[in-house]
């Protein structure tokens, strides 16, 4: 019997479950270990937390419009490469760190922020690196011209 390697990138998990074991993660961080920015910062992340909904909204539609799903469990049927992905690769991973950031600020809490730098690694290295290797196996130089002309994150 043989078996057919999936249709989908091997990633450590879907990210938003990775960010929420993130940010579960930093709440008891800073429980643990309470240090402040001061209140003044909270503002900024207000703004940012409300631009990663919108920014993520945007490239959702971006997906329905190209008819291919979002959650990277699922087969790509396209490559997106217009709106906010002829700037970065990732978008979508982009505004996920910008909102853990700004959740970090609103909540006050350098601890969670701290552990922003190990979310970075897990989404570049555990979520997009698979995802870019199943697309350029799926979409060949399609996908290779493209990585070649846009950045992964910025």
């Amino acid at each position: 019997m043989t078996t057919s390697k999936p249709d989908v990138p091997n990633v450590i998990m879907l990210p938003p479950i990775l960010i929420f074991f993130h940010v579960i993660a930093g709440i008891v961080l800073d429980f643990l270990y309470p240090l402040n920015f001061g209140h003044a910062w909270g503002w900024l992340g207000l703004v940012l937390l409300l631009s990663c909904f919108g920014i993520i909204a945007w490239c959702k539609k971006l997906f329905e419009r190209a008819g291919t799903p979002v959650p990277p469990n699922q087969p790509a049927t396209a490559i997106v490469t217009t709106g906010a992905y002829a700037y970065s690769r990732n978008p979508m991973y982009l505004s996920f760190m910008i909102g853990y950031v700004g959740l970090s600020l609103l909540a006050d809490a350098p601890a969670m922020l701290l552990l922003g730098f190990v979310l970075f690694y897990f989404l570049d290295q555990r979520v997009i690196a698979p995802e870019e290797k199943y697309l350029s196996e799926k979409f060949g130089t399609v996908y290779t011209d493209y990585k070649d002309e846009v950045r992964r994150w910025i």
